[in-house]
């Protein structure tokens, strides 16, 4: 059998690029589907899905590129300092450590093991009416005037004000939110609720995006100097 090439760092950062663009073509259509909750939900699900399997790739491949370099025991040490943050309850059961520190990034991982629930948030329909400012005079003003010579009398009355204009605007925004997750040991007791992000799912989606950017550049840095 011929020997398996070693891979390059080009070939490692290719590999967790694609998945970071698998997982932005998601959040767009998140965009898309807003206004439909099944579309909105399987495009929720396919995004952490994806976003989930960069921190694979990375275990997968980069740590097979510090292998291949003599470096595994140096990879693994940055490594472990990362999981810090994104460990889910269930694996930190099993290694017995800390759950991770960053409860957005927790949250995420572990609604990807688990049904999406999301919920239409309570700001979803937003209305706003606004007034013109109009001084709306109900009184009739009489005037009254007296000729010197014939002593008639002039009463004139200015017509009624037209009623305030009304400037209706009507905004809509279709957003959702997150639900409660629930975690399972040996589908038996459970062991943990985690709390969802306060904000809207393609808020939260897109910040995550960034998150996972910037964790493929830090592991490419750290590849780099091997």
């Amino acid at each position: 059998m011929a020997k398996v090439p070693p891979l390059t760092l080009a070939e490692v950062r290719e590999k967790l690029d694609n998945k970071i663009v698998e997982a932005l073509d998601f959040l767009c259509d998140m965009e898309t589907w807003k206004k439909d909750q099944t579309r909105f939900t399987h495009r929720v699900s396919a995004f952490l899905s994806a976003a989930d399997s960069v921190i694979m790739m990375i275990e997968n491949h980069a740590k097979r590129y510090a292998r291949e370099h003599g470096k595994e025991y140096k990879f693994n040490a940055w490594y472990d300092a990362k999981e810090g943050a994104f460990r889910k309850p269930i694996e930190a059961h099993k290694a017995k450590k800390p759950n991770g520190s960053d409860t957005t990034w927790i949250y995420l991982r572990a609604a990807r093991d688990d049904t999406i629930h999301i919920e239409r948030t309570e700001l979803a329909h937003l209305t706003r009416v606004t007034f013109k400012a109009r001084i709306h005079i109900t009184a009739r003003l009489t005037i009254t005037m007296t000729n010197h010579e014939t002593g008639a009398v002039t009463v004139t009355e200015p017509e009624s004000p037209p009623p305030p204009e009304s400037n209706e605007t009507k905004e809509e925004k279709d957003l959702w939110a997150f639900k409660p997750i629930r975690i399972v040991y040996q589908g038996k007791t459970i062991a943990d609720v985690i709390d969802p992000p306060t904000d809207d799912v393609v808020s939260v989606c897109n910040r995550h995006i960034d998150k996972l950017i910037e964790l493929v550049e830090e592991c490419e840095q750290e590849l780099s100097a091997y």
